[in-house]
């Protein structure tokens, strides 16, 4: 009976440090999570870069002169003619770069440099031009029809218009997406060019002085002596009516836009549209003596081809 209860108690012994380890239960072994690969964005791949040539058809600019450029009216002589230069163009060149961002597939959104040739040539007028020495009569001082200047005015001009535009796009259709859009900025006009007239007579370039002098009053009057009404527009004043041109305009400028996209690969699109682009109307005085003044309406009708790369 001894050896059988010796040995029951060295079994239990034996099983209580099992039991207490069952009780507490058995910790797991050590593990470290696997590593989660980090989340991928795609960075720019909605942003694009453009680059737009094409042309552009303009209105050809107009040049006026005060009365001073025609006799007055039954005057003899009158009515002088002006007449318009051959290259007077109106078909000119545009193009352009910028930078955009496609917010969804419908909306997207760019800015816009544009370089535009004007319309610019040649035009020529005949006009009187009183020559010195002044024919003085008893009521004041002759207004000589016969004598006349030829006078011409060369224009060059160009745009530089810088634009935020906005384009709803309207579906994908057979591989081509129409959109609308427009577009508001500013336009710089520069322009450049000369005015002169020379004597008829000799082409010798017009320089006269018209001051008044001895008692007949400083009117001009007809052969008859009798005063012209209206009176022409030629101040009794030295005279030189030779100008260089150069002159630069800011403007508001204003875009409506409609074409198609057709995608060439998955980061480039072929963009062919229309644009009317109109930043106001340009008037330039050119001499003040005779009133000259050149004015440009800035409406544009474009016919442009693109090309859109999305970057990656």
């Amino acid at each position: 009976m001894k050896v059988l209860l010796s040995l029951a108690c060295a079994g239990l012994a034996v099983a209580a440090p099992a039991s207490a380890a069952d009780l507490l239960g058995t910790s797991p072994p050590l593990t470290m999570p696997a590593s989660q690969a980090p989340t991928m964005f795609e960075l720019g791949t909605n942003w694009y870069v453009r680059g737009d040539i094409g042309v552009s058809f303009d209105r050809a600019p107009s040049v006026s002169f005060s009365s001073i450029a025609l006799p007055p009216f039954g005057v003899l002589g009158a009515p002088l003619t002006i007449g318009n230069g051959a290259n007077w163009t109106t078909t000119d060149f545009t193009g352009g770069a910028g930078f955009g961002y496609r917010w969804n597939d419908w909306l997207r959104f760019d800015a816009t440099w544009d370089y535009r040739t004007g319309p610019g040539g040649t035009r020529q007028t005949t006009v009187v031009c009183p020559y010195a020495p002044l024919a003085p009569l008893p009521t004041g001082f002759l207004y000589d029809t016969t004598n006349t200047c030829n006078g011409s005015a060369s224009v060059h001009q160009y745009d530089n218009a810088f634009l935020a535009n906005a384009y709803v796009d309207l579906g994908t259709y057979y591989g081509f997406t129409p959109y609308v859009g427009g577009g508001l900025g500013l336009n710089m006009n520069t322009l450049s060019g000369s005015v002169n007239f020379n004597e008829t007579a000799n082409g010798q370039p017009y320089a006269a002085d018209l001051t008044a002098f001895g008692p007949s009053p400083p009117v001009w009057v007809n052969s008859q002596g009798q005063t012209l009404a209206p009176q022409p527009n030629i101040p009794f004043a030295p005279q030189f009516w030779n100008r260089s041109i150069r002159s630069t305009t800011w403007s508001m400028a204003w875009a409506l836009a409609a074409g198609l996209g057709f995608k060439l690969t998955p980061s480039a699109t072929l963009d062919i549209g229309y644009r009317y682009l109109n930043s106001g109307t340009v008037n330039t005085l050119i001499n003040p003596q005779t009133g000259a003044t050149i004015r440009q309406s800035n409406a544009s009708h474009q016919i442009r081809v693109g090309v859109l790369y999305y970057l990656q």
